[in-house]
């Protein structure tokens, strides 16, 4: 029986450690890739320390969509950056500004998109994004034991990929990205919407918690914040069963911390469908007005005038 067990570990142990390598080397491979949904696009200036802001934008696809850096910065005269995930609630996101910050230029000012559905505890959505950064020592602390990753994605080298799809971490195309955003050109499409009968506000204890210890930390390295409700289609609002909760639940954490709210779910374009591609998210024309009078708005409250 041992006889038996050390020929199986001969054969097996240099066959896992040439997996291992390649699992290295092609996971270099893929960090450069800009095709599968762009999720490991948004993540390659940030592991780089590439981001020279001195504004960053934080939120799920509503800020990922919603707020162009590049029209923010010619009213702010600021470096700005979209650090925006699609599909991803507070709870994930704080992560990647933590591994932002450990690695980039520390930022004057957050703009951070709140909404009815940050305070959600979710995981798992696009996880296909870390892959690539398995073999980076941040990126497992934040996400590798939380993210519902299975035992052969976690433990055997390639399978990972092999499991996905090598041709979608291969795909080396066009940047979808400028500066983090990416503004979509896409028409009103409101079948969702109509399917949807109301829209709960749920909060996790979990998230809650991260988002005090988040906002705690940010104003202990003396960054700004400001709390931004971005545009939502009229009909939405209008779904939601306790916007008075919503509003009562960050304006605590407005409070507590100092943080001006700028609220434009009833901006003017939140009554035309022409300026969103869904109830929840506007179109790169919508995008481009809101990110016009956010900017405005920012630079009247005086938050980034220099001593």
């Amino acid at each position: 029986m041992k006889k038996f067990i050390y020929k199986t570990v001969a054969f097996v142990l240099p066959f896992w450690l040439l997996l291992t390598v390649v699992d290295y080397l092609f996971s270099q491979v893929a960090k450069e890739t800009n095709d599968y949904a762009f999720a490991i696009e948004s993540w390659h200036d940030v592991m780089n320390g590439d981001v020279e802001a001195d504004v960053v934008v934080m939120g799920s696809s509503r800020a990922l969509y919603h707020m162009n850096p590049v029209v923010m910065d010619s009213i702010l005269g600021e470096n700005t950056y979209n650090l925006g995930v699609d599909g991803r609630n507070l709870n994930t996101q704080i992560n990647k500004y933590y591994i932002y910050r450990k690695r980039n230029k520390k930022p004057r000012l957050i703009i951070q998109n709140i909404d009815a559905f940050a305070l959600k505890y979710e995981v798992g959505y696009n996880k296909y994004q870390f892959f690539p950064y398995f073999w980076d020592e941040d990126m497992r602390k934040a996400y590798f034991n939380e993210e519902p990753f299975t035992a052969g994605e976690k433990y055997l080298p390639m399978y990972r990929y092999i499991h996905r799809g090598l041709w979608v971490f291969l795909s080396n195309n066009e940047k979808h990205l400028v500066k983090g955003f990416r503004g979509q050109n896409s028409s009103w499409n409101g079948s969702a919407f109509e399917r949807i009968d109301s829209i709960p506000f749920v909060v996790s204890d979990t998230t809650s918690r991260r988002f005090d210890e988040y906002l705690s930390q940010v104003k202990a390295d003396g960054i700004k914040v400001v709390f931004v409700y971005s545009p939502i289609y009229i009909g939405a609002t209008r779904k939601m069963t306790d916007q008075k909760r919503v509003y009562a639940t960050y304006q605590h954490y407005a409070d507590k911390y100092d943080i001006p709210i700028l609220d434009y779910t009833n901006m003017w374009l939140c009554y035309d469908t022409s300026y969103f591609y869904n109830a929840m998210h506007l179109n790169k024309q919508g995008a481009d007005i809101f990110s016009d009078s956010l900017a405005h708005d920012i630079k009247r409250l005086g938050i980034l005038n220099k001593p």
